[in-house]
């Protein structure tokens, strides 16, 4: 029983539960049928997207959006970052259907063709009314929900001092390891802390300041910041490692922060975003080219017909179909930053025997690199590239 490890961390935690409480939480979760995950590798990707995005008849269809997504993108997309799916709005046809159980049979199909990911948000203004037992029900009933990863905001711990908030995150990093080994604690914190200091308790860890930093490499044509800021990233222990993303429910599409995006920016914005190591996030606003629920067939009519929409999502599938080809881009693949040309993000990967090295053109300008190896897009040898604005390049040595 889990029990008799996480007795001294509740012990830490203001809770008013008796240890026969506790014991009957765990004893009802150890009856249920775990399922492990798969550990993240180079072939691991996620597709952030609102569990409503997708519509029948006017009404969010979480089986249609299944359908849109097997179709598309279950070859390359490895997992569905879930939001908006809490609570469970039932339609009006289920009002006799406890909206858990209709739940579970709506992710019923879903859990078996992509890898899940959740949010867990609890409900804290204070220490002292939160309830620890409860929120650890609802973590464990997300992860019974199909969750593979699970993110937790620090900031969702509203007035609790930083030492409880480790405690609890201990808690539910070791819960979360006991049922499925392979699951990952995906840590999020917006602000000055140190956040490398929380590895102890997540298995990833959010990069807030990616986005802020591409933004500005574009804005000014040159990539020297955002190379500077790469630099400093403290490289993690090992079996660590970041989550990445370009945007995320909490802001705005990356795109709207540009001044007249184009194709070839979002991809060479792209670009970089899977040149780190970590896990990357692809926001579905983007990829799909949508800010507000759709119907489905309307949406697969309108990616077809609308050439800047469609290269971008043949473009960012593209360059994930060859990410996951390549073990240097697993999340615990090592990165060296280069200074090569201040109008060029530069990342060198290094893993399962092999090294790949990723330049991105950040200006409006023509850059001449010389790189020698094969281009892993058309897998042709190179030695000097000529990169047109807002071009990019990866490139595995020989």
């Amino acid at each position: 029983m889990i029990w008799e490890t996480l007795a001294p961390l509740v012990g830490k935690l203001v809770d008013d539960h008796t240890e026969a409480e506790w014991r009957r939480l765990f004893e009802k979760w150890d009856g249920h049928l775990w399922h492990d995950a798969t550990p993240p590798n180079e072939k691991t990707s996620v597709l952030m997207i609102d569990a409503n995005a997708v519509t029948t008849d006017g009404t969010p269809d979480l089986d249609a959006l299944r359908e849109l997504l097997k179709e598309h993108v279950q070859a390359t997309v490895s997992d569905l970052y879930l939001v908006s799916l809490f609570p469970y709005a039932a339609t009006p046809t289920d009002t006799r259907v406890d909206p858990r159980i209709r739940l579970a049979e709506d992710l019923g199909h879903v859990k078996h063709e992509f890898d899940l990911m959740y949010d867990v948000t609890p409900d804290v203004y204070n220490e002292s009314q939160f309830d620890l037992l409860k929120e650890t029900d609802s973590f464990l009933e997300r992860l019974a929900q199909g969750a593979t990863k699970l993110r937790v905001h620090v900031q969702s711990f509203r007035g609790m001092p930083e030492d409880r908030i480790r405690t609890v995150l201990s808690l539910w990093h070791t819960v979360l390891h006991h049922y499925k080994p392979n699951a990952q604690l995906v840590l999020a914190y917006e602000g000055d802390l140190d956040v490398s200091t929380y590895f102890d308790v997540a298995d990833a860890i959010c990069h807030f300041d990616l986005a802020s930093h591409t933004l500005l490499a574009f804005a000014q044509g040159d990539a020297g910041r955002l190379t500077d800021w790469a630099k400093r990233i403290e490289a993690p222990p090992e079996g660590k490692t970041y989550f990445n993303f370009l945007s995320i429910q909490e802001r705005d599409p990356f795109e709207k922060n540009l001044i007249e995006p184009s194709e070839e920016m979002l991809l060479a914005a792209h670009s970089i975003l899977l040149s780190f190591q970590g896990i990357p996030s692809v926001d579905y606003r983007t990829l799909l080219g949508v800010t507000t629920p759709v119907d489905r067939d309307s949406l697969v009519q309108e990616l077809k017909t609308d050439p800047y929409r469609l290269n971008v999502f043949s473009g960012v599938l593209g360059q994930l179909n060859v990410r996951r080809t390549h073990p240097a881009f697993s999340p615990y693949a090592s990165q060296t930053f280069k200074s090569v040309d201040k109008r060029l993000f530069t990342v060198e990967r290094t893993g399962g025997g092999e090294t790949l090295v990723m330049h991105t053109n950040v200006s409006d300008e023509t850059v001449r690199v010389n790189q020698s190896g094969v281009n892993l897009f058309t897998g042709e040898p190179v030695d000097e590239i000529e990169l047109a604005p807002y071009g990019y390049v990866w490139v595995r040595q020989v």
